[in-house]
């Protein structure tokens, strides 16, 4: 025998070694015979399948957040009394702020529902959309209202109230849309905080939607975040 044959001895030790380990793996592979292992399985399954389609919370309410806190104090830090309105450079860092927090809001939608098919996703689809075409809409409302000669107070006004009216509509459409109140709700809240600051003289108006609104989204984002991981961990078989 030379060296390099297997020895009889080890060849059959090997092999009972490997039907062990097959064993042992169909074993763990079979379901298990507890009814509440297996509720909790599913449950885990479910709930790995829901995150993995719906809208990160956290995320878009965050954009959103970091978007309106740094917009709407640009704004206001901007303000110049003698022409009653901010200043140009300003509406720019605020515009591409918004833009910004509406493309990753556009994207990050698409991405989840890019695998689904069926009404989910055509559903998914439209709301995504539907943010683009509002704010397109509403643009060539301001422009409109400029043409017509409405006040740098009125402008100031209207596009501030048309945005916040937008995304309180959306917010609550997509908290109808995939059934979370907490999404519907920060919408309300928006709805009410742009109302609000409607009323405010200006640049108190840009102050108000930068700490209530701004700072609305970001403590949305960390209150969905929080809840998520406790339900992650309930979740866990």
């Amino acid at each position: 025998m030379s060296v390099d044959e297997p020895d009889a001895t080890n060849a059959h030790r090997a092999t009972k070694d490997a039907d062990a380990h097959a064993s042992d793996g169909a074993l763990d592979d079979a379901p298990p015979s507890d009814p509440a292992a297996v509720l909790a399985m599913i449950a885990a399954q479910r709930e790995s399948t829901r995150r993995s389609v719906e809208p990160n919370g956290p995320l878009i309410f965050g954009a959103w957040g970091i978007a309106w806190v740094i917009g709407y104090l640009v704004l206001y830090s901007t303000y110049d009394e003698t022409l009653a309105r901010s200043t140009a450079w300003g509406f720019v860092v605020f515009g591409l702020l918004l833009i910004g927090a509406l493309a990753f809001t556009a994207v990050h939608v698409a991405r989840r529902v890019s695998g689904v098919r069926g009404v989910s996703a055509s559903a998914g689809a439209m709301y995504g959309w539907s943010w683009v075409i509002s704010f397109a809409m509403a643009s060539m409302l301001f422009a409109g209202l400029s043409r017509a000669g409405a006040s740098p107070e009125v402008m100031a006004l209207a596009s501030n109230s048309v945005s916040a009216l937008i995304v309180a509509v959306m917010y609550m459409a997509g908290g109808a849309l995939w059934r979370e109140w907490r999404m519907f709700g920060l919408g309300a809240w928006v709805a009410v905080v742009g109302g609000t600051a409607a009323l405010v003289p200006a640049p108190g108006t840009y102050l108000v939607m930068a700490l209530a609104g701004g700072g609305g989204f970001l403590v949305a984002a960390l209150g969905d975040l929080l809840l998520s991981r406790r339900r992650a961990r309930r979740s866990r078989p």
